[in-house]
């Protein structure tokens, strides 16, 4: 490996641990209020501990499913509309729960192209995902190219599995 591609692999690796880290903020004190039935942005019980059935709801499962993409493109597929359009009743029945869409590519194309590639991926399906009614405020979007494939291998098999973008729950802010 030449001392360019290392010092650019070395580059990506530094900016996703700073991505994936973010900042830390000071948490505001609990309530003492005991009438409300939510806190911030997420549903809680009556005691005030969020509601994990609506995080199993989204991802669990049978919750939010990928969506698979074809070689070099971040066209949405007729599948991929199909689960999106599930995907996105999902999302509308736990509002407050913030969504990240990862963007992924196949080990095929640079680094920085398939970056590039995730990151239009990942921006085609939170666009769909609004058009279906979903606030925009509750997507946010990241790029992992190559770096995170879903199955090893170097044939269309596995690359199909790895050209896609997948649902996570979004760390608060």
């Amino acid at each position: 490996m030449n001392v360019k591609k290392m010092l650019s692999y070395a580059l990506c690796v530094a900016v996703l641990a700073a991505m994936s880290t973010g900042c830390h903020k000071k948490k505001p004190p609990l309530s003492t209020d005991t009438g409300s039935t939510t806190k911030g942005p997420e549903r809680t019980s009556g005691d005030g501990q969020p509601n994990v059935d609506l995080e199993k709801l989204l991802f669990g499962d049978s919750g939010l499913q990928k969506v698979y993409f074809d070689f070099d493109s971040s066209s949405l597929r007729p599948d991929a509309l199909a689960t999106l359009a599930k995907n996105a009743d999902l999302i509308k029945q736990a509002p407050g729960i913030i969504i990240q869409v990862a963007g992924n590519c196949d080990e095929r194309g640079t680094q920085e192209y398939n970056l590039a590639l995730g990151e239009r991926r990942a921006d085609a399906v939170r666009n769909h995902l609004a058009q279906l009614g979903v606030s925009g405020d509750r997507l946010v979007t990241i790029s992992f190219g190559e770096e995170m494939p879903a199955v090893q291998g170097h044939d269309e098999a596995a690359w199909g599995k790895n050209r896609r973008c997948e649902f996570n729950k979004a760390k608060a802010q």
